[in-house]
Order: structure tokens, then sequence, then C-alpha cells
């Protein structure tokens, strides 16, 4: 089976390019980059890396950018990436993809290990929020509900797999941890806003 890699991006053009490059080593198939609705150069930097890039006019959240990645790929096999990780290698994606290439699950999901103390904080206390994961394109395709979700696709994607009986596997990435939205360009009130925004579409994902 083929595996290309989904990447949503939302002004993240000072991390992206480190990101594309881990996946671009993985060499597991194309690597797709949603740019959704950036104000900064993210697309221009993606398109310099050599990554496919598609680039959303206005700003529609995570998961219409999943899915606007997943429509545009072809493989069998999709693997969702955030763009704002630190200390990804090649070597993590492979193994993240590789239960479901190889037919053993319908989907992984990763687990940070040994990262950054906040990151790895955040995993412990509620490690079904990690969005890097592998799963098979067609059911993700099949649950077009999940479109409109933003931040509360993991969420309601979690909620689909077990109620559908997926086989799931846990994969951790050692070493691997995510930039946090109160140190991004736009400063720490402007993150302090954004995270908010995140939890109240995981809350209303929960409860849905």
């Amino acid at each position: 089976m083929i595996c290309d890699i989904i990447i949503p991006a939302y002004n993240e053009a000072p991390r992206v390019a480190v990101v594309i490059a881990a996946c671009l080593e993985a060499k597991l198939g194309e690597v797709w980059v949603v740019d959704d609705g950036s104000s900064d150069t993210t697309s221009q930097v993606a398109q310099s890396t050599g990554a496919k890039v598609i680039t959303l006019k206005a700003n529609q959240g995570k998961a219409a950018a999943i899915f606007a990645g997943a429509r545009a790929s072809q493989a069998q096999v999709l693997l969702l990436v955030d763009a704002d990780l630190l200390g990804l290698k090649a070597q993590h994606l492979i193994d993240l993809a590789k239960p479901v290439l190889e037919g053993g699950a319908e989907m992984s999901r990763g687990d940070f290990k040994g990262g950054r103390w906040q990151t790895h904080l955040s995993q412990n206390l509620a490690p079904i929020l990690n969005g890097q994961r592998a799963l098979l394109r067609e059911k993700l395709l099949n649950l077009p509900e999940l479109e409109q979700s933003r931040y509360g696709f993991e969420v309601k994607l979690a909620k689909a797999a077990h109620e559908a009986r997926w086989r799931i596997a846990y994969i951790p990435l050692k070493g691997v941890s995510q930039v946090m939205k109160e140190e991004k360009r736009q400063g720490f009130w402007q993150g302090i806003k954004q995270r908010m925004k995140m939890y109240q579409d995981i809350i209303k994902a929960f409860t849905q």
C-alpha cells in the first residue's frame, strides 16, 4: 500500500520546513501541505521544500484542511502530521505508518515520550488529542461529518473509531514535542486566544 503524508498548517512558516524535511526523508509517499488560509508565507515555504501544496483561501479549521488533503491524495493510507512538531525524525513516521501499511491496524496514534515537559504533561492528561496518526484514507472519507469539527477532529475521530471497533496501534514518539501556541509569532495573548478557541472545539466534540 502507498502512504501519503498530510500536514495541515496555519501560519506555520517558521516551523513547517523542518517537519516537511523529516516527512520527505521517510520516503513513504507524497507530502501534502494544506495551508489553511495563512496570513504568512506558509505556502511559499512549503513549496520551496518540494512538498505538494494546497492553499485554502480562508481559514476553515484543522479538520477541513485534513479532508482537503485526503481528497487530493490517491494513497490508500494517510499519515496526519502537525506542522509545529519539534524533534520529529523520519523513523518516527515510518514507525507510525507501519501498523496500518502492514494491515495490523485500521489506525495508529502517536504518543509523545520524553519531549518538552509542557507537551508531555498535556499528552498524559489527554493522549486522545495527539494529532499524529496513520489511517486508511477510505475510512476517513467515509466520515464526512468530521470535516467541520475544526480542533475537535481528533476527539470525533477517536469516537468514530471506537464505535466502529477499529484496531488501533499506539506508537511511542520518543523525543517529539510541539511548539506551544503561546510561543508562536502571534504573541502570548494571541496564543491564549487560539488555545481557548481550540478548547471550545474540543469540548464541543466531546459533548456532541
